[in-house]
């Protein structure tokens, strides 16, 4: 749309009289009728134009208006289809009202949001954009709806005789309401009227007035309806989330509600697709690569096109999800229904589905022609499909993929290749090898691309393979990836695990996926560059410089000279020998030998490390992958670290490895049990696993066999006639607890190289519940949430997908995020940082939308930036907006939820308002002790709520806090044959410590010096004589002595003075002021403003809890003055 000045054009709602805001110069009218489509505004009028000066104008041609131009928006006529489309919204509204109060945007009415609209920078999508709301812990869906009608549906009478057609009658519907009157509704291309009919005698009579909007009509002829309605558009619901963010698992689950008659869930159930939209089918490639092309030269092409790819990729996740699903339930005929069930495939809405192998036991590679890929297989080409997806090679197209786990199934969906179903793939396949190197395709322009993609994987170009004629091929890469040209002429990469070269600490045919991580790589060159640069210890700055720019370019992609590792290595393809293949190999052990040296050592420092939120699973997952670490070495990684001196990290990976081997486990159960007894095998599985009891496997059943088995018996003795079930049912049998173990172990050893301990369930500190929750996060199970003892298939509520999918990520935002931290850490610039902030969440809400996980991460950021400007409630209202949306995405049991929460409390508490406060931080404590058990996080997590309430005067709660924290600490390190380490020592002495300072500030010197007292013995029995913290200790421990010694000076003094019944003791009087005053000389604290100070050090001396503070003698003499202070106050009130 063209403009010769920004705002000039106006939109003109004409059947409201209304006029709303001004048009922006991107926007076109499909852009405008999106959004229009989306708002509140109209979301039950989906059926308009625009028209100007009385001209209906073509929304997809280019046009101009002139300035101070307006735009009008008018309803159109309906026909069958937009009819039709209004009916489904309607259905969708009423069957809960609650989803039409979302529409409506909460309280607020049409007529509000259609007022003209002045400021001037406030563009169209911020207007729509609906506001977020707060979701539940648990999973609501099955969350009690009233019935607002009886029946919504089409009715029995259609389809309309050619006669009505040609009157505008498009269908019929049938609407009964709650007072169970029954009214025939005549669909036309005016509007919806009630008719005249009666029973079951057609009469198309119009009786009532005709009304565009079904709703109204409804309101009209069911006042029940009309109270429903405006009850619900008060209450706050969640917005219907998108495919990327509605499957993200949330394990715990309100109890499932009896079921219901309600024709318009009937209705909805026999017309679905499975994600399949008849009206138009979708060609998922074409759309993928078409985007993938646009232009980002500036930054609104890069916006629109990151915008379209956004798009493109959730509407992809939905309907590969919904397809996947279809798959597994065999609601979809394969294409090759002869071959066995796990090399079968599926196209269905242009996507092409296919099954993964499970083999838990071991990493090996299928091979031939007709191989079916693994799990593993798939899991390392999705990471390499995901770096591709990011660096955009030129001349490269890549697939649209989603990875479903469903039911115990690793179902494949992917985007369809022009031509790839009509042709062979030897026929499609332009280079590399698909028989295991017998024949080798190469093409020159395939080698260039090829080349491209290997300079950014850091492998060699230039590898000699023979085939099984002997003949040479130079190649770029491995053969075993596979250039495939479309019958579009696009060239395209499949198979991508061998982009990853071999690890060689995991050798022989069945480690044959185990290959390296990029991120690895990453690492190992940047050491390597930084090592050479010191050992050449060149003076020339060029030389620095050109150095280090090298090292810039590889952290963005683009390397200047990397890596040339060979991925052939140690695969079943036949190399020619030579002095580079032997070179090849070293480097390859070298790879292997800094994993374990280096890589490994580094990853357990930063787990050690009390900072580093190690709640679950997903957050050790994350911390492995950016180390370049798999993890497969995660028992590698339990046997560096010892479990006396780190306990509660050791007992944390344990529960991991045991986690992720019940995974399997449980899923290969999903995959072998009848589909009518999988809630009780899972149940069995469970109880097996975490109950204290002994299961027993439906026993009610066998009661229920027996008795049928006795009746038949019966009925062929007698005359009457028996019938029996002609479908053979197999009896499953269930597997015994020693049956579980063996395969838990084996799996545990095979896969994770740790053997699980048979007691680990009863160990100390060992959380069966947070063992649980990761359990049913990686397999979708679904719970009903009560406290367990036993499970019962009832607590079984439903299976829920697991997926992976490519996330599209914007660079001009990821680029904000980063310039903004920039300025927070070397510059103090806050203005700055915040203006980079702010853009960074204009354009992830403007690719987005408000729910996605990298806003909340702008919010939390933004709010810590207003937290340093002292700006407290605009620090408070963007941390709540980050804990929405996280609470939204992940639910609130998720590791960044946690956090956002504990930040929020710390905010609260630097406005003073403690209730808030101590109430998100009893919160925190709750979620990380119920996620991650009792371990580093809930430690700190107790130091924290202790300094809130000392900082609040609340000293006895800050004092069971401490004593808290004191006893889990200490019932965790003992659990490990009772073994003092020196980690243990330091950690006691410090909470040893910090209860002696509450003591001291509540003036119970004696019990403050005890426990100095056992805080100072631990310290010299753990560090040498002159340690710093060790002087510290006794520094503080004799200032407390002294502290007590003067307090019962004082005492003595007191009850000598009370003693005298008549006048008073000048002289004495005297005396007593002189030791004030003598110990306020050598407390050396003379103003309040001193005293301020004094206690802003002690609030960091007990945040940090060691004894490294050089002020501590400062610490001493305000305890020694706040008990001077008290007892000067006293003595002014006597």
């Amino acid at each position: 749309m063209k403009q010769t000045k920004e705002e000039s054009v106006k939109l003109y709602l004409d059947f409201y009289d209304k006029y709303t805001w001004p048009l922006e110069i991107a926007e076109t009218l499909l852009e405008v009728r999106q959004y229009l489509t989306e708002s509140t505004i109209l979301s039950l009028f989906q059926n308009f134009y625009f028209s100007h000066k009385g001209q209906r104008i073509n929304e997809y041609n280019e046009f101009s208006i002139p300035d101070g131009g307006k735009l009008q928006v008018l309803l159109d006529e309906f026909n069958e289809r937009t009819a039709r489309f209004h009916l489904r919204r309607v259905q969708e509204i009423i069957t809960n009202l609650s989803h039409y109060q979302y529409l409506c945007k909460g309280k607020n009415t049409n007529e509000d949001q259609l007022q003209i609209k002045e400021i001037g920078d406030l563009q169209l999508n911020d207007i729509l954009q609906p506001a977020i709301k707060p979701t539940l812990l648990l999973n609501d869906d099955n969350k009690a709806v009233k019935q607002n009608v009886q029946q919504l549906g089409l009715s029995s009478f259609n389809p309309p005789p050619l006669s009505r057609k040609l009157k505008g009658d498009l269908f019929y519907i049938v609407l009964k309401t709650i007072e169970s009157v029954e009214l025939i509704i005549t669909a036309s291309n005016l509007g919806f009227y009630v008719n005249s009919t009666q029973g079951r005698t057609f009469e198309p009579t119009q009786k009532s007035d005709c009304y565009y909007n079904l709703i109204d009509l409804i309101v009209d002829h069911s006042p029940s309806f009309k109270k429903e309605l405006i009850n619900a558009i008060p209450e706050q619901q969640q917005p219907t989330l998108p495919a990327t963010i509605r499957y993200n698992h949330k394990w715990l689950s309100v109890p499932e509600l009896p079921l219901t008659l309600d024709h318009q869930r009937s209705e909805s159930w026999a017309l679905d697709l499975h994600g399949f939209d008849v009206s138009s089918l979708r060609d998922w490639n074409e759309e993928l690569q078409v985007f993938r092309s646009l232009p980002k030269t500036d930054l609104i092409q890069k916006l629109n096109r990151d915008k379209a790819l956004s798009k493109v990729y959730g509407d992809f996740v939905e309907a590969a999800v919904r397809g996947a699903c279809a798959v597994v339930d065999k609601i979809i005929q394969p294409l090759n229904p002869m071959d066995i069930e796990c090399q079968q495939v599926y196209v269905y809405n242009q996507i092409f589905f296919s099954f993964a192998m499970e083999t838990p036991e071991d990493f090996r590679q299928e091979s031939g022609p007709d191989a079916t890929p693994t799990v593993s297989t798939t899991n390392c080409d999705f990471r390499n499909l995901q770096i591709l997806h990011k660096l955009d090679i030129p001349g490269l197209s890549v697939l649209n993929t989603c990875l479903v786990d469903y039911k115990g199934r690793r179902v494949i969906a992917q985007s369809i290749i022009p031509g790839i179903l009509n042709s062979d793939h030897s026929n499609c396949t332009q280079y590399g090898s698909i028989d295991d190197g017998k024949t080798i395709q190469k093409s020159e322009e395939f080698h260039k691309v090829m080349s491209k993609t290997c300079e950014f994987f850091h492998l060699d170009t230039d590898i000699v393979f023979l085939d099984s004629n002997q003949q040479k091929y130079s190649m770029a890469g491995s053969i075993e990836v596979k250039g495939i040209m479309g019958s579009d002429k696009r060239m395209y990469l499949l198979d991508l695990l061998r982009l990853s070269p071999r690890d060689y600490n995991y050798q022989g045919e069945n480690n044959q996926c185990c290959v390296l991580r990029f991120e690895l790589l990453q690492n190992y060159w940047v050491v390597n560059t930084i090592q050479k640069i010191k050992q050449n210890n060149s003076d020339d700055p060029k030389t620095q410089q050109e150095a280090y720019q090298n090292i810039q370019n590889l952290l963005i992609g683009n390397p200047k000279e990397g890596l040339k590792l060979n991925p052939a290595l140690g695969t079943k393809t036949i190399l020619q020998s030579s002095d580079k293949l032997t070179q090849q190999e070293e480097d390859l052990k070298k790879l292997a030998s800094f994993l374990l040296n280096q890589a490994i050592p580094q990853l357990i420092q930063e787990l050690s490390q009390p900072e580093t939120t190690r709640h679950s699973d997903l957050s050790i997952s994350d911390i492995f992958h950016s180390h370049g670490v798999n993890m497969r070495y995660l028992g590698k990684v339990i046997s560096f670290i010892r479990s006396e001196e780190q306990p509660s990290l050791r007992l944390t990976l344990e529960r991991v490895v045991f986690a992720k081997t019940l995974k399997h486990i449980f899923r290969d159960y999903m995959r072998k049990a009848p589909q009518n007894q999988l809630s009780q095998v899972l149940c069995h599985l469970l109880n097996v696993i975490f109950s204290n009891q002994n299961p027993t496997v439906n026993n009610k059943q066998e009661e229920k066999k027996k008795k049928k088995k006795n009746k038949n018996k019966s009925n062929q003795n007698g005359d009457k006639p028996h019938f029996r079930c002609l479908i053979q049912i197999n009896n499953y049998q269930y597997p015994t607890n020693q049956e579980v173990w063996d395969q838990i172990n084996k799996i545990a050893e095979a896969r994770y190289s740790h053997k699980i301990d048979p007691t680990i369930l009863n160990k100390k500190g060992f959380h069966k519940l947070s063992c649980l929750r990761e359990l049913c996060q990686q397999i979708g199970l679904q719970l009903v949430a009560r406290d367990y003892h036993d499970f019962q298939p009832s607590d079984i509520v439903g299976i829920q997908p697991i997926i992976k999918f490519i996330e599209q990520v914007s660079e001009d935002a990821k680029n904000n995020i980063e310039i903004g931290q920039k300025y927070m850490l070397e510059h103090q610039n806050h203005h700055q940082a915040l203006e980079s902030y702010l853009t960074a969440s204009q354009i992830i809400l403007n690719l987005h939308g408000q729910m996605h996980k990298e806003l909340a991460n702008c919010y939390s950021k933004i709010s810590a930036v207003y937290l340093r400007k002292q700006e407290y409630d605009a620090a408070i209202h963007f941390q709540k907006q980050a804990i929405q949306i996280y609470t939204t995405i992940y639910g609130y049991d998720h590791p960044l939820t946690i956090q956002a929460i504990t930040a929020l409390s710390l905010y609260y508490f630097s406005t003073k308002n403690y209730k808030e406060a101590f109430n998100h931080m009893l919160h925190t404590l709750y979620l990380a002790n119920l996620i991650g058990g009792e371990g580093q996080e809930v430690f700190n997590q107790y130091t924290n709520l202790s300094l809130l309430y000392s900082e609040s005067g609340q000293h006895q709660s800050a004092l069971n806090c401490l004593f808290e924290g004191l006893e889990k600490c200490e019932s965790l390190f003992k659990s490990f044959q009772g073994i003092e380490t020196q980690q243990y020592k330091l950690r006691v002495s410090g909470y040893y410590s910090a209860i002696a300072l509450e003591h001291g500030e509540i003036g119970d010197f004696q019990k403050a010096v005890e426990f100095q007292e056992r805080a100072s013995e631990l310290l010299k029995r753990t560090l040498k004589p002159e340690d710093t913290r060790v002087k510290e200790a006794e520094a503080l421990l004799a200032n407390l002595k002294k502290a007590l010694n003067e307090k019962r000076k004082d005492t003595q003094q007191s009850n000598l003075d009370n003693r005298r019944q008549f006048g008073t003791n000048r002289n004495q009087q005297l005396k007593t002021e002189q030791q004030t005053q003598q110990i306020q000389e050598e407390s050396y604290v003379e103003t309040d403003k001193e005293r301020e100070a004094l206690l802003q050090k002690l609030r960091a001396a007990k945040q940090s809890m060691k004894f490294k503070n050089k002020n501590q003698m400062d610490i001493n003499r305000y305890i020694l003055a706040q008990q001077l202070y008290r007892q000067q106050q006293q003595q002014q009130k006597e």
